[in-house]
């Protein structure tokens, strides 16, 4: 027997699929999620005219 503490007793186990689920597959989502939103909150600022210049020069 274990040795624990009163009244803490070690609760039921979760499944493979319940471990893969919480531990792989939302961060993963919540990653894709926020990487897509920041993507598009910064696309509109990308944005260049025809004309300007991508490099950049200190005079």
């Amino acid at each position: 027997m274990y040795r624990i503490e009163d009244g803490s007793l070690p609760g039921p186990g979760i499944s493979v699929f319940e471990t893969v689920v919480t531990f792989l597959v939302i961060p993963t989502v919540m990653f894709v999620v926020i990487s897509f939103l920041s993507y598009v909150a910064v696309m509109p600022r990308k944005k260049r005219k025809a004309g300007e210049s991508v490099v950049t020069h200190i005079e």
